[in-house]
């Protein structure tokens, strides 16, 4: 068994724009899994899947239904032997039933289980067993890998077949705590309790705001894991999907009517939440607050930005009298800003603009279907294809060409007619394989105009993606097909690096650097290997140069046509997870590399240019990831490090010895601060000592109150230690201000708690006076507020909380 964490908020699986929206969506949910290998299967797995919800789970089997693959009669068999009514087994299609890796290998039915949460989740048509509603929620999936595709077509049983469930612990929270929301739990409780309690001021409804308040919990939650294990927001790859995360979620703050970083302010709560089961949480806590806040200033400075061109914007109209703004300036604010489009609309109603949608909406189609690189579309329908001439459709003429005229064999038109599947009698397109993405571009004719925006493998044949751009669909005349050139030209290059990095890993750490998978499109690459320790930034900025030297001496690339056995002989190293034919394409670039290969490469190795290695990590148990950018890419990365160090160079005055100029500041920095705070502690000192001479006294009971400024944490602490002690017998109140918090400790004396007196109870009449919450012991207790305006007024009202605890004690 075990449980883990997933993301989906980018690729194929991504819920970032339901997320708020629905009940049962986040970004990042915990998957609950039990497998076998080869050992139980269908029968067990699914007698213990019943056995955990009705027994152990003692969830109501009147509100359970299952669903299984039309063609599994085994599966419903055996529901149907452990109680469950037929009417209760629905039989659903291969879409929702039926999982499979790929085009070829492991695959099997699927049988899932629902939970119905009643007419108060919904009554819409929707609200039905396998509809799209929320009234059934399915919470457990059981996957019986019983097969293996083959790529004709065909599927033969596995010797050992195997199971792999999942079960959503948001889901299933909600369902055992009688839920009707994810967000109803006590996992996203408190975090939304702390963000309604922190809103000050908003234009926006109860509805809004609900909504609001589960983004914010939801991807401060995703966000915080995503850093504890090592992620940073950035423009690639997984720190680019954690960039959007936080982003949107910066935007759903400033819209609750937050200015400055807010979200940082959560990470406490979600350490609280989660670090029992996530204890790197509470390590890494101070770190990921401090990103979060920093990501959080940057971004708000864009809003910042696109509200003063906003503004520009809307005073021109003004004065000439007008109160439309073009959906092209709305447009540009998004796209080249970052500025989004709802603050743009909040402000233009605020100020009784308008502007035209239907052209903002058209722009960003647009930018949508230019930045569908990889991605598969009409996923979710059935496609049937005709038939328009005869032939494979695996025939590939790309090494050569990225243009050729061709037959079209096989064509899908989606219902929606915009979209088509094509299959070719020959093509130059590169079907997605090797860890190289699938080729874009052109097919066209005298009648059509298709943008190819994906192209991939299926039942070993080279399919099309394609969006009509002009033009009717006309399958009987002879198709140009056109690769994207440009972009072919920098995948090559990403490829032939990924060869070239095998091999200058392999040569400096030995046979044992094995290929564990990759990812090469563009913009960038992706190489996963063995290795049982990480990189040290002295060994990366060694195997960068040494890349750039043999990249700048120039050496051809080798392709050679061999049978497999040929190939094996030569020495060619098989790339992880793939199947290869009688006979394979060997890339041979001599002296460093010999690989079987599918993918597209440079003709020299001269053509890359330079390598940029951005990360080095670890991803599993003795399984590292390279990530990096060639090419124009790494040049403008090592641009923009060099602008950075210029402004830094400026702002130290200096042109050398740059790093121990910032070391040095960071000393005296440093140095600096325990200064000031010894003499804060010392001022602190003094105060506290002429309080101590004449404390006042509520019944009997000596209290000391004092504010303290800016001491640090530690400080803090220790100055109530010794109030206590200097004190001998009462209570001591303290309270620290740090810009708009504030701090509270309460201490009481042993010989009061003796007699019944809880510092707890204390501070949960204290605790609200600062806008907070706290606790602790009998004998000290402790809280924390977001509003230092009221520490005037609390410690005017203390005293009367005192009195009334007091009062309540010597009553019992």
């Amino acid at each position: 068994v075990s449980c883990q964490r997933c993301v989906r908020a980018g690729g194929k699986h991504n819920d970032l724009e339901e997320v708020g929206y629905t009940g049962r969506h986040q970004t990042m949910f915990e998957m609950l899994g039990n497998f076998s290998f080869g050992d139980y299967f269908k029968k067990d797995a699914i007698a213990w899947a019943w056995e955990l919800a009705t027994q152990e789970f003692n969830l109501d089997k009147n509100r359970l239904y299952i669903s299984v693959f039309k063609e599994d009669d085994e599966a419903e068999k055996i529901w149907r032997s452990l109680g469950v009514a037929q009417d209760r087994i629905y039989r659903f299609g291969e879409k929702d039933n039926f999982w499979s890796m790929g085009d070829t290998g492991p695959c099997g039915p699927c049988s899932e289980l629902f939970y119905d949460l009643g007419p108060e989740a919904g009554e819409g048509p929707e609200d039905v067993m396998g509809g799209e509603g929320d009234r059934y929620l399915e919470f457990y999936n059981l996957v019986f890998m019983q097969y293996e595709a083959k790529a004709d077509g065909s599927k033969i049983a596995l010797p050992k077949p195997s199971i792999d469930t999942g079960m959503g612990l948001e889901r299933i929270t909600a369902i055992l705590q009688g839920k009707l929301s994810n967000y109803g739990t006590d996992l996203f409780q408190p975090l939304i309790a702390k963000i309604a309690d922190s809103v000050k001021q908003t234009d926006l409804n109860s509805d809004q705001q609900s909504i609001a308040h589960q983004v914010l919990s939801d991807h401060v939650r995703t966000a915080s894991l995503l850093m504890a294990d090592g992620i940073l927001p950035s423009n690639l790859g997984r720190g680019y999907v954690l960039r959007r995360i936080l982003r949107r979620a910066i935007r759903y703050s400033y819209q609750l009517g937050f200015r400055a970083p807010f979200l940082c302010e959560l990470v406490p709560v979600v350490t609280e939440l989660l670090q029992d089961a996530h204890p790197v949480l509470f390590r890494k806590a101070s770190t990921i607050a401090q990103n979060i806040g920093m990501e959080e200033e940057s971004f708000l400075r864009t809003v910042k930005k696109g509200l003063e061109l906003l503004d520009g914007e809307v005073s021109e109209l003004q004065a000439k009298g007008e109160n439309q703004l073009s959906g092209d300036v709305v447009f540009k604010l998004y796209d080249t800003f970052g500025f989004p489009r709802d603050l743009t609309e909040v402000i233009l109603r605020d100020r009784k603009f308008e502007y035209s949608s239907e052209r903002f909406d058209e722009l960003m189609e647009n930018q949508r279907e230019r930045a569908r690189s990889a991605q598969k579309f009409g996923v979710q329908e059935d496609w049937e294809y005709e038939t328009f001439g005869t032939g494979q459709g695996d025939s590939f003429v790309g090494y050569d060409s990225t243009e050729a005229q061709a037959q079209v064999l096989r064509a899908a038109v989606s219902p929606c007619k915009n979209q088509v599947k094509l299959v070719l009698g020959q093509t130059p397109f590169y079907a997605e394989s090797g860890g190289q993405v699938g080729d874009q571009g052109v097919i066209e004719n005298d009648f059509m105009k298709l943008a190819v925006i994906d192209t991939q493998k299926e039942e070993g044949e080279i399919v099309h993606y394609c969006n009509l751009k002009e033009g009717n669909f006309r399958f009987d005349e002879k198709v140009e097909a056109s690769v994207d050139s440009q972009t072919r030209y920098f995948t090559r290059k990403n490829h032939t690096a990924v060869h070239l990095l095998q091999g200058v890993l392999r040569e400096r750490f030995g046979e044992s650097i094995q290929q564990a998978g990759s990812f090469v499109d563009s913009e960038r690459f992706r190489f996963d290997f063995t290795m049982n320790r990480g990189l040290s930034k002295t060994e990366i900025c060694e195997i960068e140069a040494d890349l750039f030297d043999r990249i700048n001496r120039g050496k051809s690339v080798m392709i050679h046509d061999k049978t497999l056995e040929e190939a094996r002989e030569m020495g060619a190293i098989c790339p992880f997870g793939e199947k290869y034919g009688d006979r394979v394409r060997v890339v041979d670039i001599n002296g460093l590399s010999l690989e079987f290969f599918g993918g597209t490469h440079v003709e020299d190795i001269s053509e890359i240019g330079m390598v940029k290695i951005i990360s080095e990590a670890s991803i599993s148990a003795g399984v590292r990831r390279i990530e990096g950018v060639v090419s124009r890419r790494a040049f403008d990365l090592f641009q923009e490090e060099d602008r950075e160090l210029r402004v830094i160079q400026s702002a130290l005055n200096r042109k050398d010895q740059i790093s121990a100029s910032v070391l040095d500041l960071q000393d005296s920095l440093k140095q600096s601060r325990k200064e000031n705070q010894k003499l804060r502690r010392e001022i602190s000192e003094q105060a506290l000592e002429s309080k101590l001479k004449s404390p006042s006294k509520i019944q009997g009971l000596a209290f000391l109150q004092h504010c303290f400024d800016s001491l640090d944490n530690k400080s803090f602490r220790v100055l109530s230690d010794q109030a206590i002690q200097r004190l001998g017998s009462g209570v001591v109140l303290l309270f620290n201000q740090e810009g708009e918090k504030v701090n509270l400790i309460c201490k009481v004396s042993d010989d009061w708690v003796k007699k019944g007196l809880d510092a707890s109870n204390l501070m949960q009449g204290l605790a609200p006076l600062i806008g907070g919450r706290g606790g602790g012991r009998k004998n000290m207790s402790q809280a924390g507020g977001g509003d230092s305006a009221k520490i005037a007024s609390a410690m005017q009202d203390s005293p009367a909380v005192v009195e009334e605890v007091l009062g309540c004690l010597s009553s019992q």
